[in-house]
């Protein structure tokens, strides 16, 4: 990081304490429940790695995200089995994550107003606080992508010595595909464009090598041990399912995932998978996934707008119903007018200003377009497979970059005028 790091913590020492305080008051607050079902399924890894050393769930290998296994089994197997723990090890994590968004934002955009707002931002944005309570694996992802994308930046600016930054840039940003495995898919087309800009000359190939070695070789590794313990050479064994859900039974899946399932069980199809090994089943649904995108393409557009809307969709829906169980109680205590006041307060101007933000940015694009790439590619995975605001929040750091740099130029002009 930056050698000006130390001032800037001093100096940004108020928003942290608050940011850390939010963070640690809403883990207690939610303590040991369980809050979002998808919990169950990381907390099951986490706790037969911790138990077992074995990543995976119901006492077998599996492939499961290797990140937030490990981050909960450690909290799991040293501290005891309560779930604050973990949570308020996420608390930290969070308040590091800003500190670490407000270097990256002032360095890439070259202003020291922007990096305040941005961390003051990140410190207080209800979401990254709400997520950050959850033991999913958004925020261990962001707190890996922030600083991967920021370095990779800072390398793409350097003609020449860039290759730390690179290979700083490339194993962060491989870790977090260890978190949440869309990232892997969307860096490998951010390291094919930087393989061009080498091409031009405007790229140095030493620094291009470092950070796709540092970045690859932990992939690869995953990869390998799954097609040893799995006989699959794959990241994950979830996305088919993640695919049907979102084409051939989108329309029952936005009434409630659990609609979708109980359909899918129904098809011939899902039977005759369930005899398959879980890599081989994937490849069973992904296969019926594309067999019926071709066979509707009209429809598949179609839904690819729907998924598109649902993405940037900034208020939660007041009209579905919610399952409230004893692993599911996704408003965590709040009413569900709160929640679209808080979301109709934030997520408009966050995402006007911030894409206004990235825009000023254009100028810069051939060291700055991994962030553009980045939310491309995000969107993207999101349209062709599943698709609601929560799998927004991983963009969410680039649009407060972009937010922070908007108001400063705003406070500019005025100061001026």
């Amino acid at each position: 990081m930056s050698r000006d790091l130390p001032r800037a913590l001093r100096a940004r020492w108020p928003w942290l304490a608050l940011g850390l305080a939010l963070r640690a008051a809403f883990a207690l607050k939610l303590g040991d429940r369980l809050y979002q079902i998808d919990e169950s399924g990381f907390l099951a890894a986490a706790r037969q790695l911790a138990a077992t050393g074995v990543l995976g769930v119901d006492g077998r290998a599996g492939a499961a995200p290797l990140v937030p296994a490990a981050f909960f089994g450690f909290f799991l197997r040293f501290f005891g089995p309560r779930l604050l723990w973990p949570r308020l090890g996420q608390a930290l994590v969070g308040v590091l994550t800003a500190l670490a968004l407000g270097e990256m934002t002032r360095r890439l955009t070259r202003s020291e107003l922007a990096g305040r707002l941005a961390l003051a931002i990140a410190c207080v944005y209800p979401y990254f606080i709400y997520y950050g309570g959850m033991l999913l694996s958004e925020t261990l992802a962001i707190a890996l992508l922030v600083p991967g994308l920021w370095w990779l930046c800072e390398a793409l600016s350097r003609r020449e010595g860039g290759a730390p930054w690179a290979a700083a840039g490339g194993l962060a940003l491989a870790l977090s595909a260890l978190a949440r495995t869309e990232a892997a898919f969307i860096v490998a087309v951010i390291w094919a464009v930087a393989a061009l800009a080498c091409a031009a000359g405007r790229w140095s190939w030493k620094a291009w090598a470092a950070g796709v070695a540092l970045w690859a070789l932990p992939l690869l590794g995953m990869c390998l041990r799954n097609q040893a313990r799995l006989g699959a050479f794959t990241l994950d064994t979830h996305g088919g399912i993640s695919m049907l859900q979102g084409t051939e039974f989108f329309e029952l899946n936005n009434v409630d995932t659990g609609v979708a399932m109980a359909e899918i069980e129904k098809q011939p199809f899902y039977a005759e998978a369930q005899k398959l090994p879980d890599a081989a089943r994937d490849g069973v649904y992904f296969a019926e996934s594309l067999r019926w995108m071709r066979a509707h393409p009209g429809k598949t557009a179609y839904y690819a707008l729907w998924k598109l809307g649902k993405f940037w969709r900034p208020v939660p829906r007041l009209d579905k119903t919610y399952t409230e169980n004893g692993v599911s109680h996704p408003s965590a205590g709040a009413p569900r007018w709160a929640l679209w006041l808080m979301s109709a307060a934030w997520e408009p101007w966050l995402i006007v200003l911030g894409f206004w933000g990235l825009w000023l940015l254009r100028a810069r694009m051939d060291e700055l377009y991994p962030l553009f790439l980045f939310i491309a590619g995000t969107v993207g995975i999101h349209v062709i497979t599943v698709s609601q605001p929560r799998y927004r929040l991983p963009v969410m750091p680039l649009l407060i970059l972009g937010s922070a740099l908007a108001l400063a130029r705003l406070s500019r002009r005025n100061d001026t005028g």
